[in-house]
């Protein structure tokens, strides 16, 4: 398989097409606008990674406790979703890998993705961002990439973004770093509400479900950003190293991609604990 930078917007909303979700709503936050406007919706199957249990979770334990009921709640709401965006129901699996640890399983996230790729044959593969700052996100990429090596399959891999918001990189925006003519932009403007929709049907994350939450996992402002510009993809070649993808200095980039991606949670428990000691201390001047 070869980088083929010959595959334009027409062949992602015609072509069949697999999207490979870590979890449950990654599909229509990074593809939601190509597969309303895909025009044969049997085309597009997906695969679900995870059980999406973690999600939400409370980033300091003794504030609360994760819902049990998670996993089959968001199972349930991708089953919404695709049937509003018109998926058959088949075309969608899950292969329910523990939430937050996909990385440990490889070898049998490996061996199911190449089933599923022997039966499927897609023509187009979308994956996460290979430099994504969720962990489960970069084992999806890390999994279908080497499938693909392993097999010498002939889908197109495009790469969607989630996570492209960098604070430590000056644009702030990881996709800049990027050469132009790696990236393929689709204009999804005339599905904008019909892909804000379908996200909103993903209500564990984007309404407040548990007593200890602050705010939904997806903001009203993260959902906006999303919707209301081009879906972006990454042209990606599997027999080329990671980082060459990046212009400039990939060492810099790299090592700033690491410090995000545990930087980020960090800074997230900080903020969490910093709200409880005040609500604590205001609770006790009350």
């Amino acid at each position: 398989m070869s980088m083929s930078a010959s595959i334009t917007p027409d062949d992602l909303l015609s072509k069949r097409i697999l999207v490979v979700a870590p979890h449950m709503d990654d599909e229509v936050l990074g593809c939601g606008g190509v597969m309303h406007m895909h025009i044969d919706k049997t085309e597009i199957h997906c695969i679900y990674a995870t059980d999406g249990a973690l999600s939400p979770a409370p980033l300091l334990p003794w504030t609360g406790s994760i819902d049990p009921d998670i996993p089959e709640r968001r199972r349930h709401e991708a089953l919404e979703v695709m049937d509003a965006v018109g998926i058959p129901q088949e075309n969608l699996v899950f292969l329910d890998f523990p939430d937050g640890k996909l990385i440990k399983y490889s070898l049998s996230f490996k061996a199911k993705l190449a089933e599923q790729l022997a039966r499927v044959k897609p023509a187009i593969i979308l994956i996460p961002f290979r430099y994504d700052l969720h962990p489960d996100h970069v084992a999806v990429h890390r999994g279908v990439r080497d499938v693909v090596l392993e097999t010498a399959d002939s889908a197109v891999l495009l790469e969607y973004f989630i996570y492209f918001r960098w604070r430590l990189i000056k644009s702030g925006d990881v996709r800049q770093l990027i050469p132009a003519s790696r990236l393929l932009y689709v204009d999804t403007s005339a599905v904008v509400e019909k892909k804000a929709a379908t996200i909103h049907r993903y209500t564990s994350q984007t309404d407040i479900i548990s007593e200890w939450q602050e705010q939904p996992i997806l903001t009203a402002r993260s959902i906006s950003e999303r919707c209301n510009e081009p879906e972006c993809f990454l042209y990606s070649n599997p027999h080329e190293p990671i980082s060459a993808v990046f212009k400039g200095n990939r060492l810099r980039i790299i090592a700033a991609h690491y410090i995000e991606r545990i930087g980020k949670r960090r800074k997230d428990q900080l903020l969490a604990l910093l709200s409880w000691l005040f609500r604590s201390g205001r609770g006790q001047n009350v």
